[in-house]
C-alpha cells in the first residue's frame, strides 16, 4: 500500500519551505513549533488535489528536504551538496522520486563511479541514502530503495602531517616573511582550527592572558575552545600591536581595498587566503611530497597531541569532532615515534 504524508505535515512543510530563504534555523523551528500548536486539536483536509499533484514534482520535494536539513541545523554548505547531488540524481535518471528503484540507484553509481575514487562514490551513495531515508521517514515513498544497497568501503587513506623537521622549516620561512605570516602559522599548529573557523575569528574571541580562543564550531554548531602555546601567544600577541586599524577580524589581508564609502581599508582574510598562504610557506620551506593546506597543520596538531600522550578524547575535543573514530581515522597519524616509544615500555614492563 503506497504510503502518503499527512495533511497536517504537508501544510507544515509547505510553510518552512516558503519561509526558509528569509529566515534563521531558529526562527523556522520557532514557526514551526507555532503552527503545530496553532494545528493542535483540529483536522486537516485537503480541498482538492492539487496539493498532491504539487508533492509529486521532484524540485517541490527537494525544497522540502533541503528546508527540513536547515531546520535540522545542517551547514549551508552541506544543505547545498545534499540538494544538488540529488537534483543531479533525479534528472539524470529522469523519473519520479516516488518511481525510483534500487536498480535505478545501482546503475547511477556504477556509471558514476567511472574515473572517480571509492571515497567520492561512498559520498554520493550517502546524500542519495539521506534523502530517501528522509522520504521513507516522512512518510512519502514505501520504501527505500538506496537502504539494502551495499555499503561502498571507503578507501584508506594515510594522514599526512608535517614531521618536525617539516614544521621548523615552515616556521623558520614564517619568520623571514612577516609578523602576520609567522604569527598565522603558530596559531595553526597551536590550535588545530579549521580554515572556516579561523576566517571568522574576531580579535574579542581571544584571551592572550589565559591564551584561549573561543568560538562556534563550524561543522558542530557549538561554542568550543583551544589554547595558545607560549610561541603562539607571542607572536599573535606581536601581531596585534603591530595593527594601526580597529577592525574586528583576528587576521587581516596585508593590502588595503576601497570599500562602498571610498576609504581603503585591510579585509577579513578568506579561506582561500589562508590556503594560499600555507601553500606559499610549505613551498617556500622546500615541502614537495605533501599538500601544506590548512588541513595539514590541524592533522599535524592532532598528531603532536597524540605524540605527547595526550587521551584522544582531548583531541577530540579539541578537534572539535563528534565521533571519537574520525580523530583517530583520519587525524591522528602513524607516528613511528611513538610505537616505538610504546613498543620499549611494554617490553620494559616484560
Amino acid at each position: 500500500m503506497e504510503m502518503r504524508m499527512e495533511t497536517r505535515e504537508i501544510v507544515i512543510n509547505r510553510v518552512l519551505v516558503a519561509l526558509q530563504q528569509a529566515l534563521t534555523v531558529i526562527q523556522l523551528q520557532m514557526v514551526e513549533d507555532a503552527v503545530r500548536l496553532s494545528l493542535k486539536g483540529y483536522r486537516v483536509e485537503e480541498e482538492c488535489t492539487e496539493l498532491s499533484t504539487g508533492m509529486d514534482d521532484n524540485m517541490y520535494i527537494l525544497d522540502m528536504f533541503r528546508a527540513n536539513k536547515r531546520l535540522e541545523g545542517c551547514k549551508e554548505g552541506s544543505v547545498v551538496q545534499y540538494w544538488r547531488h540529488n537534483k543531479n540524481f533525479l534528472e539524470d535518471i529522469n523519473k519520479n522520486y516516488r518511481d525510483v528503484t534500487k536498480d535505478d540507484v545501482k546503475l547511477y553509481l556504477a556509471k558514476y563511479s567511472i574515473g572517480k575514487k571509492q571515497n567520492t562514490v561512498a559520498n554520493m551513495k550517502r546524500y542519495l541514502s539521506t534523502f530517501f531515508t528522509w522520504l521513507h521517514e516522512e512518510g512519502m515513498i514505501p520504501r527505500n530503495p538506496v537502504k539494502t544497497i551495499k555499503g561502498i568501503r571507503p578507501e584508506l587513506i594515510e594522514t599526512k602531517y608535517f614531521t618536525a623537521e617539516e614544521e621548523i622549516a615552515l616556521r623558520d620561512v614564517a619568520d623571514r616573511r612577516s609578523i602576520r605570516d609567522r604569527a598565522i602559522i603558530d596559531f595553526l599548529l597551536s590550535t588545530g582550527m579549521r580554515v572556516g573557523e579561523v576566517a571568522q575569528l574576531n580579535r574579542q574571541d581571544v584571551d592572550l592572558i589565559k591564551g584561549s580562543v573561543t568560538f562556534k564550531g563550524e561543522k558542530r554548531d557549538h561554542y568550543r575552545t583551544v589554547y595558545l602555546d607560549a610561541r603562539a601567544k607571542r607572536h599573535l600577541c606581536d601581531y596585534i600591536m603591530s595593527r594601526e586599524d580597529n577592525l574586528e577580524p583576528l587576521f587581516v589581508t596585508k593590502n588595503k581595498y576601497r570599500d562602498g564609502d571610498g576609504i581603503r581599508r585591510h579585509r577579513r582574510m578568506t579561506n582561500n587566503a589562508y590556503e594560499n598562504l600555507t601553500k606559499s610557506v610549505g613551498a617556500a620551506a622546500g615541502i614537495r611530497d605533501k599538500k601544506c593546506t590548512v588541513h595539514a597543520f590541524r592533522k599535524t596538531f592532532a598528531t603532536r597531541m597524540a605524540e605527547r600522550d595526550c587521551p584522544i578524547e582531548i583531541v577530540q575535543e579539541l578537534l572539535g569532532h563528534a565521533d571519537v573514530g574520525t580523530t583517530i581515522k583520519y587525524y591522528v597519524g602513524k607516528s613511528k615515534v611513538r610505537a616505538k616509544r610504546e613498543f620499549d615500555r611494554c617490553m620494559v614492563s616484560a
